[in-house]
């Protein structure tokens, strides 16, 4: 989740606009905080990027003058920036939708009563659930637009090899 949360704030987009490595208070003053009142939790983004450099989708530098750390992207980082021509940034927020999510919790249901988890979840099979609701619809259709770019761009260079 706290890889949804960095493509959602848009962190790898923000590090990257900057041309350098940047201070948390950075990233926190570049989040779109629309309709609120109160600045982004810088406690709660720190914890959220220690997980992440840790993990490494970014990496940190730490001043020897003791300064505050500097965030820059990694190479994993480089896959969430939303306006890259080959970005898996709209995989991840289906990936983790509750809608995508809540079949999971029916698999030992499924096992017992039989049924598509997806069904189980929702009461109706996943086409049809995309007709009913236009947001997992819109969610549903940029990721797998985003998986044919990445996978046609791959075959088109396999191609070209040879």
């Amino acid at each position: 989740m706290a890889f949804k949360s960095a493509v959602e704030l848009r962190i790898a987009n923000i590090i990257h606009s900057h041309d350098g490595a940047v201070t948390l208070s950075q990233i926190a003053s570049c989040i779109n905080n629309v309709g609120s009142r109160t600045p982004p939790d810088i406690n709660c983004l720190s914890r959220i990027m220690r997980l992440l450099v840790r993990g490494k989708v970014f990496a940190v530098q730490h001043p020897s003058d003791g300064g505050e750390p500097l965030y820059n992207l990694s190479h994993s980082s480089k896959w969430i920036l939303h306006d890259s021509k080959l970005t898996l940034a709209p995989q991840i927020v289906p990936q983790t939708h509750p809608w995508l999510m809540s079949p999971w919790h029916c698999f030992s249901r499924c096992v017992k009563e039989g049924s598509v988890a997806f069904k189980k979840a929702h009461g109706s099979e996943i086409w049809d659930f995309a007709s009913e609701k236009p947001e997992f619809n819109g969610l549903f259709n940029n990721a797998m637009a985003c998986t044919t770019k990445i996978a046609s761009s791959a075959i088109v260079m396999a191609t070209k090899k040879g």
